[in-house]
């Protein structure tokens, strides 16, 4: 099938060029001004804005286990709606994703429905418990391509050397979850606020601690290392400083966290759909997560997208699980709050949700609009808003702290493969 996209302001992560697009099955084959050929389908994307499909390192699907939260299905329908062409898929499901079985089984149950392409992340020790190592060379030959023990650190640092120096021989990236256990049996971040209303409370050590150890002992080892969720100020000064040693390593925040604080909770009554781990933090951790965008520190935006029903959410906060849905978000909030705000501009917007993920993965010929790469795309509207309400999402739950929010820039086509994988309600 060819596809022809004209008139495209086409972003990447260093450059943004007027061109046409011409797309011949999976493959972008040329990229010039004034295309004229013969094609199946034309878009007109004049006034438009093209990105490389989005790549997200960090998302929770409840398959198996608690598919009445989500399944593959509405995970992947809510995934290319938010313009990702693929998704790391972490590995707390129930069973645990522990074992090459369910890790091909997983691929396989993901290809039949064909949207979105899923990475699953398999666990670094059996069940997450942090004791026994998992098969690392049976998890990459079954297609895994990273490991985590996301929602559980590992507190024996001799057990994350091992799986460290495993990982390495079979270039398999560790994404890190840092939390210190025995700091962090609360509900919100450890402040005024917590203070105030008497509230279990987290401190911000808790998460910069583990960040430090990790770093420390991947660079031992001499391994890569991925920290997931970076959520602190002191997290982001510990990252600065190995960056610039220039360890190994490479990191990621989520929409949320600068977005939202703890005040926030307060203000809103302590709507369970703003418990999330880890906590909102304060003003000053919001700041400096931007000024990380900036400069570079933190590599991307993942969306840790987490999905819980209705009935779990409205349990009171300190008792309700952790975590909401970002996958449709995404994009609209880092526009929104990151590009127009001018704390990055589109091409950082590219770079920080396409380029580097896509880098960071090792995913080959995608990450970039570029002549031979796949015809991996999202076509937007950045002068269109949309309104965040349970309608409007097509995940299964609906459970974030954003509902009711008007955001800009909507989302027209996402393309996997030179596949159109979604359409909005409003493209042409």
């Amino acid at each position: 099938m060819k596809i022809l996209i004209k008139g495209a302001s086409i972003v990447n992560h260093n450059e943004i060029l007027e061109r046409d697009i011409l797309i011949q099955n999976s493959r972008i084959i040329r990229i010039e001004k004034g295309i004229k050929e013969k094609v199946d389908k034309e878009i007109d994307a004049k006034d438009k804005f093209v990105f490389p499909a989005f790549v997200d390192l960090h998302t929770h699907l409840r398959t198996p286990g608690r598919e009445d939260e989500e399944d593959l299905l509405s995970g992947s329908k809510a995934a290319v709606k938010g313009g990702f062409s693929k998704i790391f898929y972490m590995p707390n499901t129930c069973p645990c994703i522990d074992n090459e079985g369910l890790v091909k089984w997983i691929i396989e149950e993901a290809e039949k429905i064909s949207l979105v392409e899923v990475y699953p992340v398999g666990a670094i020790t059996k069940n997450r418990e942090g004791r026994i190592l998992t098969e690392f060379g049976a998890l990459k030959k079954a297609d895994c391509l990273a490991l985590s023990d996301d929602g559980n650190s590992i507190s024996d640092a001799l057990i994350l050397k091992r799986a460290l120096e495993y990982a390495k021989m079979f270039n398999l990236l560790i994404i890190s979850h840092c939390e210190e256990k025995s700091l962090s049996e609360g509900a919100i971040r450890e402040s005024f606020i917590s203070s105030k209303y008497g509230i279990s409370a987290i401190p911000d050590i808790a998460e910069s601690l583990m960040v430090k150890r990790d770093i420390e002992i991947a660079h031992y080892v001499e391994a890569r290392i991925h920290l997931a969720h970076i959520s602190t100020k002191k997290s982001i000064e510990i990252i600065r400083e190995a960056k610039q040693k220039n360890y190994n390593l490479s990191c990621e925040t989520a929409p949320h966290y600068f977005i939202l604080t703890v005040e926030d909770i307060e203000k809103r009554n302590f709507d369970s759909n703003l418990k999330v781990n880890p906590p909102l933090g304060e003003r000053e951790d919001l700041e400096e997560i931007k000024q990380a965008l900036k400069e570079g520190i933190i590599d991307c935006i993942a969306t840790d997208h987490a999905p819980h029903s209705v009935a779990e959410k409205e349990l009171p906060f300190e008792d309700a699980p952790v975590g909401f849905i970002g996958l449709e978000l995404a994009f609209s909030l880092t526009y929104s709050y990151l590009v127009k705000e001018g704390v990055i501009d589109l091409k950082g917007l590219a770079e920080k949700l396409s380029f580097n993920p896509a880098k960071i993965a090792g995913f080959k010929e995608c990450g970039e609009i570029k002549e031979g790469f796949f015809a991996d795309m999202v076509i937007v509207d950045l002068n269109k808003k949309w309104k965040v309400t349970q309608e409007t999402l097509v995940s299964k739950s609906k459970n974030t702290p954003f509902l009711g929010y008007e955001l800009e820039g909507v989302i027209e086509y996402t393309l996997r493969k030179g596949k159109i994988v979604y359409k909005s309600n409003s493209s042409k």
